[in-house]
């Protein structure tokens, strides 16, 4: 998987974390989203089409977090950070499965809004890191003892330090 997403990881468009059975594909702001919208810009539906052809062959249970800053937002069409980052986590699952080559059973979505930052917000760069959504994909024979913690997921050897 890491290989076939290389380019933008390079790029700083995605970030990729190994945990155990777990993979974490971070698709950052940067370049997918305009400010306060949950519409995927354009230009960056070819990095999803990778990303789908890089995930789609893992079997495995995949839950799409949205993840916002802590500046509140409300406007018209979204009342609070929790709507807009789930949104945007419908945005991105829509955009994964429109091909038909994902089971759309395997998929949950949720929005954070601004309750887990992977950093400070006390700055405009570490508010744009947390602007974020991640594909979290949990892999294993049996989804529910995965999901219960029960068993560990397995290593993806596609994964290197470099990523």
């Amino acid at each position: 998987m890491g290989d076939k997403l290389m380019e933008e990881i390079q790029q700083g468009r995605n970030e990729i974390e190994s945990q155990g059975r777990q993979i974490v594909l971070r698709v950052k702001e940067k370049g997918s989203f305009e400010s306060g919208s949950a519409k995927l810009r354009d230009s960056f539906i070819p990095i999803m089409d990778k990303i789908r052809g890089a995930i789609e062959s893992i079997n495995g249970i995949f839950a799409v977090s949205g993840h916002t800053d802590d500046i509140p937002i409300s406007t018209l069409r979204f009342r609070s950070n929790w709507e807009l980052s789930s949104a945007r986590s419908v945005s991105v699952a829509h955009e994964l499965l429109k091909t038909g080559s994902m089971d759309p059973a395997k998929f949950t979505i949720v929005g954070h809004g601004e309750t887990r930052p992977l950093v400070e917000n006390d700055s405009t760069e570490n508010r744009s890191i947390n602007r974020r959504v991640e594909i979290v994909i949990n892999q294993g024979e049996n989804a529910d003892k995965i999901l219960s913690g029960e068993e560990a997921l397995p290593e993806d050897q596609g994964l290197t330090d470099d990523l």
